[in-house]
């Protein structure tokens, strides 16, 4: 059956209704639900690639957290609830800092990369300090600090650093 609109000759309600409906089962109205993974896409964002760049940026922002003593600066770096033992790391770092009248960071980026889902950056790392008391002695240590980053969805942060003994 052929209908010629041009001369006004309009479809059957039937018809009107069945087109109709195929476009509605076709499209998803905003508020419907998606397939599943389609939502699997929508909510797990992509974990970005670790870029050099961003590695150094870790780095330095380290570098001025320790140097200016800023303990909250510097544990602000840190994913506390996806780090093994946060607790005696902060514990740790922040008896460090308190035997330190001053402290100053150097280091060379070695390498980045990705293992997984996490970031990993090596750098050369030395530390030295002058002591608050006349009692401790200066610092002067160097290692090869490794640190293990994770996507938050909006900026990396630590989830592991070693070694951890470089901040005793």
């Amino acid at each position: 059956m052929r209908f010629n609109f041009a001369n006004g000759c309009l479809p059957n309600r039937c018809t009107v209704f069945l087109l109709s409906l195929g476009l509605v089962i076709s499209t998803t109205a905003p508020g419907q639900s998606t397939p599943p993974d389609a939502q699997a896409r929508q909510a797990a964002p992509a974990t970005p690639a670790f870029a050099d760049s961003d590695a150094v940026a870790m780095f330095n922002d380290l570098q001025q957290a320790i140097e200016s003593l800023n303990r909250k600066r510097f544990f602000n770096r840190f994913d506390a609830t996806k780090m093994v033992n946060f607790p005696a790391f902060r514990t740790q770092v922040s008896d460090f800092f308190q035997r330190y009248e001053s402290l100053a960071v150097t280091y060379h980026l070695v390498q980045t990369g990705m293992e997984g889902d996490h970031a990993v950056a090596l750098a050369d790392f030395g530390l030295d300090g002058i002591a608050a008391s006349e009692d401790e002695p200066d610092l002067r240590r160097t290692a090869q600090l490794r640190l293990v980053l994770a996507w938050t969805g909006k900026e990396w942060k630590i989830v592991d650093l070693s070694p951890r003994a470089l901040f005793q």
